[in-house]
């Protein structure tokens, strides 16, 4: 396993095809078989970020965090500084979970209570739930209420599912502290090659993205890992 202190940054469309390949490799034991928790992880972490991309067209990539095990993922992108003439780097703290078909709940908001929220203590995570079952989920904005009435601890929450019967497209919506839905097409996502699939990141002085390219690829099952070839 790659340490914190290597920081070598994954594209999320290279997650994301590679889900995608390992879910043609053995089916749907990827959705129930807790050795891909990570896999599963990994692809929710990345739709989110690539709805940020639609969002705001800003690049983002991102790292698991292989020692303290929260957050699961810390995600950068690149920005210009003007006023300090180079590049800085904002980033997400993030946490994903999976809401569950075999789950008891039936409400969302115990879920993530339970799942989450009773459990983090740090204002700056950012929390994307992947919803797989077939619940009726209350409107955005009643779900916003509710969270403002609870005050969460934490950044932001979204949630992510597939609105079309055929999963082709895929809605994130955020639900605290705002309300916000961004919609992908998931073909789309998956035919779309990205420039750079690893990353080596620095700061530098110009206005563009500055970046080592890596020798490393991602091995998302059984566990995520980034091996030299």
């Amino acid at each position: 396993m790659t340490t914190n202190s290597e920081e070598i940054l994954v594209n999320p469309y290279t997650a994301i095809r590679l889900f995608a390949k390992t879910y043609l490799n053995i089916g749907e034991t990827i959705f129930t078989d807790r050795k891909y928790k990570i896999t599963r992880e990994a692809w929710i972490g990345s739709m989110f970020l690539l709805a940020l991309k639609k969002q705001s067209s800003e690049e983002w990539y991102f790292k698991p965090e292989t020692v303290s095990g929260s957050p699961d993922f810390y995600c950068y992108t690149f920005l210009h500084d003007k006023n300090r003439g180079g590049s800085i780097k904002p980033e997400i703290k993030l946490e994903v979970f999976e809401w569950r078909k075999e789950e008891n709940e039936k409400d969302f908001i115990e879920a993530l209570k339970r799942i989450k929220l009773n459990k983090i203590i740090d204002p700056q995570i950012t929390i994307v739930c992947y919803i797989r079952r077939n619940e009726k989920i209350p409107p955005a904005v009643e779900l916003n209420k509710k969270l403002k009435e609870i005050k969460p601890k934490v950044k932001d929450i979204w949630y992510l599912g597939d609105v079309t019967p055929d999963s082709k497209t895929w809605r994130i919506t955020q639900i605290y502290p705002n309300t916000l839905a961004i919609d992908l097409d998931y073909d789309e996502v998956l035919s779309t090659k990205e420039e750079h699939s690893f990353i080596h990141s620095y700061r530098g002085k110009s206005d563009k993205l500055e970046y080592e390219q890596t020798g490393k690829q991602v091995r998302l099952t059984p566990t995520f890992d980034l091996s030299i070839e």
